[in-house]
């Protein structure tokens, strides 16, 4: 009786701490920067994917914060300088919380870097 109390509990634990990720959307191109779309001449580096985070975090049970989509997409073309956006963007809302105890929420952000040629 004692061990299956102790699985209960262990099991309920693992139920509650986990978290989840959701996809928010696809797209073929994303930029928070300034883009000259009339030029028409861009070069998309299909060789490389960046991805970024903004984290927002819980402590105990107050939020120090909400995630950004921007901040996330932001952080994901400034891994690569020159960079003005992204193709084939994938963009998730996730997270978790351990009651009482931490949690995350977040936006990730994942694409191929575009650069403008001049």
């Amino acid at each position: 009786m004692k061990a299956s109390k102790s699985l209960l509990v262990v099991a309920l634990c693992a139920f509650m701490a986990t978290g989840c990720s959701t996809r928010v959307g696809d797209f073929t191109v994303a930029s928070t920067k300034n883009i000259d779309v009339r030029t028409g001449v861009h070069r998309i580096d299909d060789s490389v994917r960046v991805r970024d985070r903004d984290v927002a975090h819980i402590v105990i049970f107050f939020p120090t914060g909400l995630p950004n989509m921007k901040e996330a997409m932001d952080n994901a073309i400034e891994q690569k300088p020159g960079a003005v956006g992204l193709s084939n963007v994938t963009v998730k809302r996730g997270g978790f919380y351990i009651p009482f105890i931490y949690g995350q929420d977040y936006f990730e952000i994942e694409g191929n870097p575009i650069y403008e040629v001049r």
